[in-house]
């Protein structure tokens, strides 16, 4: 097994959200812990949310993260 690390860089348009792994859990972290919020709620009521999910979860496996990561390879090479 080699210790290096490879890496491919793919020319994607300048915003796109569908290869980016930052908009996919951005998009999970909305669904999951910030939809259906009521109305109302402040920056540091959602902040408070946050640290206290975070505090004791994670978001995502690094499976689930390595399978997002294959999924946006697969698009780019379509």
């Amino acid at each position: 097994m080699s210790d290096k690390i490879v890496v491919d860089f793919i020319d994607t348009p300048s915003y796109s959200p569908n290869f980016n792994l930052a908009e996919y859990i951005i998009h999970l972290l909305r669904m999951k812990l910030l939809h259906n919020l009521p109305l109302g709620v402040n920056m540091e009521q959602i902040q408070y949310k946050l640290e206290k999910y975070f505090e004791f979860n994670q978001l995502q496996t690094a499976q689930q993260i390595q399978n997002i990561i294959h999924h946006i390879y697969a698009l780019v090479n379509c």
